[in-house]
């Protein structure tokens, strides 16, 4: 006869037993259930714009994130939209919010941001919208996301502060290396070292505000609502001489030679998540950073030829001596070689902030694993880049597309580089890049 301990050793694989069932039934009936009503194809439920397979891997955060509804037309003459209920429903607290009013339409759509103020928390969470139309037709649709808040703050914080230090002096001889780039470049000359000075600070204030348009650009790519969805990081030319800000201040040096990748304009260490928020990119064995000299080596690009050309000793030009006459010429250049200069300042600023993290989503942002193409866009289908964008591998870039004179103007970064900037989520153009919800 078993004992009453015996009794109690048994009955635990039982239990189990019991629970397995029960939970497969559970699962059987959930699948059932949403085969069930996703065959009503008036209403479907969508989030951040993008398909449905790859929205199914997001891992969403408790908010910035929108949620679609595409809807079939209504069968009434009118056309009026349906009256739309969206239910959440948190499955590890069991919180339910129900929303009717906060909805915003648009042409066979609705979307819903989700604010802060909702207070969503880590975990499963139910999502279902049911549509009543005025025929009296009501159709529903449903989803089940993962919620899951920032480990250690954001990846791109509030504090974080890019330096771009143009005043470094690699070789130590007394003069910042960047105004001896000019030099080499034959725009300035060395018996003018003044003259350099100038030319310096003015395409030093030029690339700085191409960099901020990089990462400030017009437009709502994330449709918020809002006009403006800046990037939360500071740009600046000046060091950081407040203590406290220094632990979230990357300084990237402009200037000088690269002993460890010779011929390279330009290279900064990649930081996934903006994990190091510190960084000496100016020292070390290997010292990382812009190295405007380098540019030479576009020296067959049409647009460097017609800029520099009237300076170069070579082809009968001269380095500018301050001559007034020969002023448009020198702004001319200073405008060109600032944006230049900018867009490879607003690409390597890219990799020490995180991008571009190699892997699709939800692991990477398709970026690739290896080679050039390491920490640089590339397309879903791991070969052509969606280019021409800022994070492109920069020798796929020419002189034009960097100066911002190409057929598509400034390099712009993805939309998905910019959910990740402005930590926020990808949004397509439509609810359904602009499929019907019958498709």
């Amino acid at each position: 006869m078993p004992t009453d301990s015996t009794r109690a050793w048994l009955s635990r694989p039982l239990a189990a037993v019991v629970a397995g069932g029960l939970i497969g039934a559970a699962l059987l009936l959930f699948a059932s259930r949403e085969i069930t009503e996703r065959a009503d194809e008036r209403i479907e439920l969508g989030v951040n714009g993008v398909p449905t397979r790859l929205s199914r891997d997001l891992l969403l955060p408790p908010y910035g994130w929108t949620l679609q509804v595409a809807f079939a037309p209504s069968t009434e003459a009118t056309g009026d939209a349906p009256e739309l209920v969206v239910e959440m429903r948190e499955e590890r607290t069991g919180m339910t919010i129900e929303i009717q009013d906060q909805l915003i339409f648009g042409p066979g759509s609705a979307t819903l941001a989700i604010p802060e103020a909702m207070g969503l928390r880590e975990g499963l969470l139910a999502v279902r919208v049911r549509a009543t139309y005025p025929d009296g037709v009501v159709a529903e649709d449903w989803r089940r996301l993962r919620i899951r808040p920032f480990q250690g703050g954001p990846p791109i914080g509030t504090r974080q502060i890019i330096h771009f230090d143009f005043s470094v002096d690699r070789d130590g001889d007394g003069r910042p290396d960047f105004e001896q780039d000019l030099e080499l470049l034959s725009l300035a000359s060395p018996v003018r070292p003044e003259i350099a000075k100038i030319l310096a600070s003015r395409i030093a204030e030029r690339a700085l505000a191409r960099v901020e348009r990089a990462y400030d650009a017009d437009g709502d790519p994330n449709r918020t609502g809002h006009p403006r969805d800046p990037v939360a990081v500071r740009f600046q030319l000046e060091p950081v001489l407040v203590e406290s800000e220094r632990v979230f201040t990357t300084r990237i040096c402009v200037g000088g030679r690269d002993g460890s990748q010779p011929g390279s304009v330009g290279h900064v260490r990649f930081d996934p998540r903006n994990a190091r928020r510190a960084g000496a990119e100016c020292t070390g064995d290997e010292p990382a950073g812009l190295f405007p000299a380098e540019l030479a080596a576009y020296q067959e690009s049409a647009l460097y030829r017609e800029i520099m050309t009237p300076f170069d000793a070579s082809t009968g030009g001269a380095s500018f001596d301050g001559n007034p006459e020969r002023q448009p010429a020198v702004d001319r250049a200073v405008a060109v070689l600032g944006d230049v200069l900018g867009t490879l300042m607003a690409h390597e600023t890219g990799h020490a902030l995180g991008l571009v993290a190699p892997g699709r989503p939800g692991v990477g942002l398709f970026g690739g694993d290896r080679g050039e193409s390491h920490a640089h866009a590339i397309g879903p289908d791991d070969a052509t880049a969606p280019a021409p964008s800022l994070m492109d591998p920069g020798r796929q870039l020419s002189f034009e597309q960097l100066a911002g004179v190409g057929d598509e103007g400034e390099l712009r970064f993805r939309p998905l580089d910019y959910a990740y900037l402005r930590d926020r989520v990808v949004l397509a153009d439509e609810p359904r890049q602009g499929s019907n919800p019958r498709d």
